[in-house]
């Protein structure tokens, strides 16, 4: 059953080991965020700065409209 997984790509971490594949624990804001401080900031902030943010900014949103966001946009 594991070779059928990997043959399909659902059973390998190394099969997302491409530019766009998130790395482990990493969330659509997070990516977001490490592309922006990449492209404009010369990769000022780290990683924990850069998740400290996308969380504030979740909060800030759940707080603001009373909806929660999606898991796979921001956990």
């Amino acid at each position: 059953m594991d070779t059928l997984k990997k043959v399909v790509g659902k059973g390998d971490k190394a099969n997302e080991s491409g530019p766009g594949a998130a790395k482990e624990g990493q969330d659509y804001g997070d990516k977001g965020a490490e592309y922006i401080n990449k492209k404009y900031m010369g990769d000022k902030l780290s990683a924990d700065q850069r998740e400290q943010m996308t969380d504030t900014a979740r909060q800030g949103f759940e707080n603001a409209t009373g909806k929660k966001v999606p898991g796979k946009l921001s956990e």
